[in-house]
């Protein structure tokens, strides 16, 4: 292995201890969810977990892999479920009188698809390594559960072998909803719609340009409106699959503010009100709608779900992208939209065994995996 330093994981408190170039180089090419920025940004602003942690798999100086997790020392477990896992717990609710709190590590990205990041020819041994340290770090924070949350199929079969040694069980995610964008005009990629979506699109434009107060701004610089677009956010939140992360004014302020991170707001006024807004990351070709806000007393009428993504996706065709992620639910308007659904997976385990195999048979029915909004 070039080395005859044997390999081991540390603990990094903060993103900050691993050199911005080390990070870069292991990141998936190409991903503005895993913006070393992005990363710094949730860790200042107190978005949902206790703390972040970051297992370092190293040999001497050279780093091989980082896994980025998070720890939730009393999370709401309805918060981490979807509405089926919810409805499941309602009666133990009651009978308790209060929500059912669990201590959870959290590895991946909270804000979208998990990954490693890792150098290609990594020695077999390295996910074994990887996985124990995810174990020690469980044990030390208190933590019962463990999940590996949203992880795409290639990091699935490396971490595998290492996973089921350890006794995780494997539960489907929510898939991605991703567009490949081939068009060079929004108007050329309306028409290499489907029927069924080229007329709902047509539509749903047609309905929106009835109303000439209705506009929509594009705006790379958004902090002023944080205070609008904060209630806007919670209303998409309350209805919401999960919410392990929970945005602050702080973190979309940084959103705007840090000029690493490149991120650009869609927004729809009606007259002089924000009504809707799509925050959307852009890389070089890729790009990721991640969090979209709706007033929902006007919602039907200006169709603005919708809309608000169509110009999501006229900007990252505008902006030169190839792809753009709508990520997770909502499956049915997305795949009208031309999105293809990338397939994602939990790992899962806890540290009470008759509690694992229980849980190996209830979790994968608790998540809901329809997408669909409420």
């Amino acid at each position: 292995m070039g080395s005859d330093a044997q390999w081991q994981v540390e603990v990094a408190d903060s993103v900050s201890e691993i050199p911005e170039d080390v990070w870069r180089n292991l990141a998936p090419p190409d991903d503005p969810l895993y913006e070393y920025a992005l990363f710094q940004a949730m860790e200042r602003t107190g978005i949902g977990p206790d703390a972040y942690r970051y297992l370092v798999l190293r040999q001497g100086q050279r780093v091989g892999a980082v896994l980025p997790t998070c720890v939730f020392r009393a999370l709401a477990l309805e918060e981490a479920l979807g509405n089926q896992g919810r409805k499941a717990l309602r009666p133990l609710h009651r009978i308790m009188g209060r929500p059912l709190r669990v201590g959870m590590l959290v590895c991946g990205n909270l804000l979208g698809e998990g990954r490693v990041l890792r150098e290609p020819g990594l020695h077999a041994e390295a996910p074994h390594l990887l996985v124990k340290a995810v174990q020690q770090l469980a044990a030390a924070a208190g933590t019962r559960w463990t999940v590996l949350k949203d992880f795409p199929q290639t990091d699935m079969e490396w971490l595998g072998p290492a996973l089921d040694s350890a006794g995780f069980f494997r539960a489907p995610g929510m898939p991605d909803a991703r567009i490949t964008l081939h068009a060079k005009t929004f108007e050329e990629f309306v028409s290499s719609l489907s029927r069924n979506g080229r007329s709902t699109a047509r539509r749903n434009l047609a309905r929106f340009s009835e109303h000439d107060d209705a506009t929509f701004e594009v705006r790379e610089r958004f902090d002023d409106l944080v205070p609008a677009m904060m209630p806007l956010y919670e209303a998409v939140l309350d209805r919401a699959e999960s919410r392990l992360d929970v945005w602050t004014p702080e973190f979309m302020t940084l959103l705007s503010t840090d000029p690493r991170i490149s991120a650009k707001a869609i927004t729809c006024w009606q007259g002089n009100r924000l009504v809707g807004f799509l925050i959307c990351l852009f890389g070089e070709k890729n790009s990721v709608a991640f969090r979209i806000g709706i007033d929902y007393t006007c919602s039907r009428e200006l169709r603005l779900y919708q809309v608000t993504y169509y110009r999501g996706i006229e900007e990252a065709i505008r902006s030169g992208m190839t792809e753009i992620n709508l990520t997770q639910t909502a499956y049915e308007s997305k795949r009208r939209m031309g999105c293809h659904l990338v397939p994602l997976e939990h790992a899962v385990t806890h540290s009470n065994r008759v509690c694992r195999a229980i849980l190996k048979r209830v979790f994968p029915m608790a998540l809901n995996r329809s997408g669909e909004q409420p």
